[in-house]
């Protein structure tokens, strides 16, 4: 009996954003997190889909935009927000109680890309979501097992 006892003492303690909460600090994690949003996966909204967490298009690059870029071998057939990369490169993600937050600093050459492109720039669509749930679930899976079986 006293398993038992344990086992649901166990189960009665846990709390999901505790476990929610150490997978969104995990550096692996994170990375895909940021891949999905800006670079690195088929699914990349900025990158590969020129498009924000709403799935709203942003635009297409002027026909001198498209020339610059295209001597420089980047990507012409709508706005990826990547010219330097120095962009993609401070996103981050904040662990929070109740999720985590991708953050980026959007100003750019005195320009803010917020203003141009909206705030939805940073953040995952439906898609990009689900693979991240799909991403995560084995290591949440794990840190379940090991607090029911503690």
């Amino acid at each position: 009996m006293k398993d038992i006892d344990r086992l649901l003492k166990n189960i009665q303690s846990i709390n999901i954003d505790n476990i929610l909460y150490e997978i969104w600090g995990i550096g692996m994690v994170q990375d895909y997190i940021i891949e999905l949003n800006t670079e690195g996966e088929a699914t990349s909204q900025l990158y590969m889909l020129g498009e924000d967490s709403d799935g709203n298009k942003l635009g297409q690059y002027s026909n001198y935009t498209k020339i610059v870029k295209g001597s420089k071998g980047q990507k012409t057939d709508f706005i990826t927000l990547k010219d330097t990369g120095d962009f993609y490169n401070i996103f981050r993600v904040i662990a929070k109680s109740k999720g985590f937050e991708i953050v980026a600093n959007p100003v750019k050459d005195n320009d803010n890309l917020f203003d141009e492109f909206g705030e939805n720039i940073v953040g995952l669509n439906k898609k990009n979501q689900e693979l991240l749930i799909e991403f995560i679930m084995p290591l949440f899976l794990e840190r379940l097992e090991k607090r029911i079986l503690q």
